[in-house]
């Protein structure tokens, strides 16, 4: 066992575990703070740039990202700016559109542009690009987190190696001889000991930091599993926008573009007791429902080719506080909620735009009661989720569920439902903010 225990006197690293979107972005904000602390990012699998599971960023996180100087005009250069956005019928209702909103993105600022569609791995490829740069940040990939002990003032991590595949990019990776078991492949030496100041649980749906802090989110798994397909089909000729939320009471979802490559993603709801293997077995005959012409174009007999499939539960839940002592949780590995508004990774994104100022001011000597101030920062982040994001994902998994068979159907949702009224109307919609100000917090 490798061990890099506290003497008392060296300043501790920030431990991070996970190196996924919220993880990572967390980093990058701490090398660019006044802590002196090296920022070390433990994560289990290297980055595939080709990962599309997160595919959009809302406008709410371009001020965030513009803290950065150059991150912004980086992120949006790796990607693309939505042109807009519409609710229609799904494709046995006509595929009408109900209402729509068309973005400007010309022009200076970011004021009224659309979303940021910049798929996962390319936005980890950024991230991970910068943090390289930096003499402050470590990113040990082929690493997970085992475990962690509160000792004195600080907290002792547990980190072991795993047999690892050839990375996409040079960072840190265990010794890879010895057919690719670092340390001759002997598991008693494939651990190390890290003394951190804190340990940030970045760590996702399923977080061992969370398991390990005897934590359970709280909430509700909803009816219905969602399967989010990517695939390849001409959307664009047949009139679609760039995000298309398609409401039905049976065939709902969301079509949307991913990049400029011809590669959009499809989701949709399926019963929850269904099977992952039938789910599988029937991904084409769902499709050839949400798909214009039932997926043909022209003369071939389905103009679709299907790239990924990924099932999985839609959930509202949290957790009932993000901090205990030195160990704070951020990201999915704090709360999870359905895809419909938008908000799940705009959320942890925000987490980490809070929790990193909060890190600064109480390590270098300015917290009035750390203790306080991280209590403070856990109870803020809970209700921002709870009044910002739980509540408008709800109502936008609602509201994609609506019955809209009728033009009475249509009309009712446009006198009852807010967000399709206000795009009808051509009024903005302006997204509550995500934001939580340490410096407003008791015991700053």
């Amino acid at each position: 066992m490798i061990s890099k225990e506290s003497t008392g006197n060296e300043t501790l690293p920030i431990v991070i575990a996970g190196g996924g979107c919220v993880g990572l972005f967390l980093a990058l904000l701490l090398t660019h703070s006044s802590l002196p602390n090296l920022i070390i990012v433990i994560e289990p699998q290297h980055p595939d740039p080709s990962s599309t599971r997160a595919m959009a960023h809302q406008p709410p996180t371009f001020p965030l990202f513009a803290q950065i100087p150059g991150l912004l005009p980086e992120l949006i250069k790796a990607g693309s700016l939505s042109e807009g956005l519409c609710f229609r019928t799904s494709v046995r209702n006509g595929s009408r559109v109900i209402a729509e909103k068309r973005f400007d993105n010309g022009g200076e600022g970011m004021k009224g542009k659309g979303q940021l569609l910049l798929p996962q791995g390319k936005f980890q490829q950024v991230l991970m690009e910068r943090l390289a740069k930096s003499e402050q940040a470590e990113v040990r990939l082929g690493w997970s987190v085992e475990g962690f002990e509160e000792v004195d003032e600080h907290v002792s991590v547990r980190i072991r190696a795993a047999r690892v595949s050839t990375p996409t990019l040079p960072y840190e990776e265990p010794d890879s001889s010895n057919d690719g078991k670092p340390d001759g492949g002997n598991n008693a030496t494939n651990t190390e000991l890290i003394d951190a100041s804190y340990l940030i649980g970045a760590d996702g749906a399923h977080s061992l930091v969370r398991k390990a802090m005897s934590l359970e989110l709280e909430g509700e798994t909803l009816d219905a599993q969602l399967v989010a397909t990517d695939l390849r089909f001409p959307f664009k000729k047949h009139g679609f926008f760039d995000a298309n939320f398609i409401v039905d009471s049976q065939n709902y979802g969301l079509i949307g573009r991913i990049d400029n490559e011809g590669l959009w993603r499809v989701s949709y709801g399926v019963p929850g007791t269904q099977s992952e293997e039938d789910i599988r077995k029937n991904v084409h005959e769902r499709l050839r429902g949400m798909l214009p012409n039932g997926g043909s174009d022209e003369a071939e007999k389905y103009g679709f080719d299907v790239v990924r499939v990924a099932p999985y539960r839609a959930q509202q839940r949290c957790a009932s506080t993000l901090v205990k002592e030195k160990v704070v949780l951020i990201g999915d590995a704090a709360h999870l909620t359905n895809p419909y508004a938008g908000l799940g990774l705009a959320s942890g994104i925000a987490d980490a735009d809070s929790l990193a100022p909060i890190l600064a001011h109480i390590l270098s000597g300015k917290a009035s009661s750390p203790s306080t101030l991280l209590s403070s920062w856990s109870e803020a982040r809970r209700q921002k989720f709870f009044d910002v994001v739980d509540k408008p994902s709800r109502a936008a998994y609602k509201r994609v569920r609506s019955n809209v068979d009728t033009d009475e159907d249509v009309k009712a949702l446009l006198e009852s439902d807010p967000m399709v009224k206000a795009l009808k109307s051509g009024m903005p919609v302006m997204p509550p903010s995500l934001r939580s100000a340490g410096e407003e917090m008791e015991g700053w």
